[in-house]
């Protein structure tokens, strides 16, 4: 068993070949022949065995330059702004829907405030588009979801009847 000094002493005596190791092979290439003047290929080692650069494998586009931070400032708010809603909805126990509706009552209110505080400041009302549903739309609406749910009525009166399992276990 080696004493811990001795341990040191063959590091040391590693490390001091490596570096004498280092310096020759540094030394050897720069003392080439000026006849060879090859220019050569500086290989970068790829991750995984890849041979294209990890920009161009994930589409060279703009999900590309944000999943490799090219663009730091917009990659951290999309990681904030995820981040803040896992914790709302798996930390907090925060609900899809109540989420929705306290969403949609803020953007009404900032709108309302927007609307009364624009004639303060002298400037234009935000401008509201109108929104009118002819009878038509409304009633092409009204006679597919009156086909949809007479057919989730026929299938569970299938189910109920105990005729056919295979569509009943798939419900369960």
């Amino acid at each position: 068993m080696m004493s811990e000094s001795e341990e040191q002493g063959s590091l040391m005596d590693k490390i001091k070949d490596k570096i004498h190791e280092y310096k020759h092979s540094s030394s050897s290439s720069s003392s080439d022949s000026d006849g060879d003047k090859k220019p050569k290929k500086s290989k970068k080692k790829k991750l995984f065995g890849r041979k294209h650069p990890l920009h161009r494998v994930l589409g060279e586009g703009k999900a590309a330059d944000l999943v490799l931070w090219r663009n730091k400032q917009t990659s951290g708010s999309i990681l904030a702004g995820v981040t803040v809603i896992w914790l709302l909805f798996e930390g907090i126990g925060y609900h899809l829907l109540t989420f929705l509706c306290h969403t949609l009552i803020v953007i009404l209110t900032v709108c309302f405030i927007w609307s009364n505080a624009a004639s303060f400041i002298n400037r234009s009302p935000p401008k509201f588009p109108e929104v009118i549903l002819s009878e038509v739309q409304c009633l092409k609406f009204a006679h597919i979801v009156r086909k949809e749910v007479n057919e989730a009525f026929f299938t569970l009166r299938k189910v109920a009847s105990g005729k056919d399992l295979k569509t009943y276990l798939m419900v369960t």
